[in-house]
């Protein structure tokens, strides 16, 4: 099963083979239909050494988000930028912490920023890769647990007769997992984000948990399908908690879709979803996703094809990927639009839902 998530991986960094994206689709669905998760990890190195005693360690927890600092005042209207591709075990026990495009950034940490992450498959696999991402991590840094593994949430377990029973039980390891190193949001890639069977995975997967602050969904293809709609889903304790889908998605060459394509495309059509929005509906707040396998160029100006350029050695042109187009796009924003990290948002939307409640719950915040 690796070795299929390997030609996923494939299809992320080169999506211009078409046969890849085919083949890549057919396996995941078919493992997921079966009712097992892959893992990226067929170029990993040293795993047996890597993990040795994790069962029996002290697991380091990330740096939280403290909702208590939250400033409600500010009633300016917000998003919030995710990376793609940190289920990828392989590549977060590899080069991603040192890559200047990732985590080694020189400018990280100058926007509020979502690095989606495995951690909890790394918190048994190689620890050490989760206390250097702790250890290393600014005030603006925070994490998202991507999936538990690489499946299709609403379309696991389809071909066995006690499919939700099989989910639930995913969802509860999964849960357990993140709680080791205080992880408290979980991002999906789902096959129809607003279909039944995703909604009732939502309910499903909410149902085992009990503090996860929200889900992060992201449609398989194209990843801005979605459109920022919001469901809501009760965890054991009954208390609802959303699953809001990605709105937008900074991924080269694709303006020509609505809502996806380059960083200055895609702070346009913030700037003008908020400016359609009316009072009432304001603030509005969504997150987008940053595909990290998309190379742009740096180039200031009207020209929203001008940060396009072509991929193949694009790294040798002074293509930048990952962290950086996130942050040109949101220094092409408005004043009136703050850029926050996804735990914050998710409190925001929370509020707004539900005030009475998301206040109590704040109230009983342990950091």
């Amino acid at each position: 099963m690796d070795r299929a998530h390997g030609i996923v991986s494939y299809v992320d960094r080169g999506r211009h083979h078409p046969r890849f994206v085919v083949e890549g689709a057919k396996t995941t669905r078919a493992s997921t239909a079966a009712g097992h998760i892959q893992t990226a990890t067929d170029w990993c190195m040293n795993l047996p050494v890597l993990m040795a005693g994790s069962e029996i360690g002290n697991p380091a927890k990330v740096k939280g988000f403290d909702p208590r600092q939250i400033d409600w005042k500010d009633r300016r209207s917000a998003v919030s930028f995710v990376s793609s591709d940190g289920d990828n075990v392989q590549w977060l026990e590899g080069s991603f912490f040192s890559k200047k495009n990732y985590w080694g950034d020189s400018g990280r940490g100058a926007i509020p920023f979502g690095w989606s992450c495995c951690f909890a498959h790394l918190a048994q696999l190689c620890p050490g890769a989760v206390e250097y991402a702790a250890g290393s991590q600014t005030a603006n840094d925070s994490f998202v647990e991507w999936g538990g593994g690489y499946y299709y949430p609403d379309l696991f377990a389809m071909d066995r007769a006690d499919r939700w029973e099989l989910l639930a039980k995913q969802a509860r390891r999964t849960w357990e997992l993140m709680k080791l190193n205080k992880m408290t949001v979980i991002g999906f890639n789902v096959w129809k984000p607003e279909s039944a069977d995703a909604r009732k995975a939502y309910e499903v997967f909410a149902g085992q948990t009990e503090g996860l602050l929200g889900m992060l969904v992201f449609q398989y293809a194209p990843y801005e399908g979605g459109a920022g709609k919001t469901f809501w889903v009760k965890d054991r304790r009954g208390v609802e908690i959303p699953v809001i889908t990605a709105r937008y998605s900074i991924w080269e060459h694709s303006n020509e879709r609505p809502r996806s394509g380059t960083p200055a495309k895609i702070a346009r059509e913030i700037r003008e979803t908020v400016a359609g929005m009316s009072q009432e509906e304001l603030p509005r707040y969504d997150w987008g996703i940053a595909h990290v396998w998309s190379y742009f160029r740096e180039a200031p100006g009207g020209d929203e094809n001008g940060e396009n350029m072509p991929q193949a050695e694009a790294w040798s042109h002074g293509g930048m990927r990952g962290y950086a187009p996130a942050r040109w796009c949101a220094g092409r924003l408005e004043k009136d639009i703050r850029v926050i990290g996804p735990q914050e948002m998710i409190w925001r939307v929370r509020m707004k839902h539900d005030a009475e409640r998301t206040t109590a719950e704040i109230g009983n915040f342990e950091p």
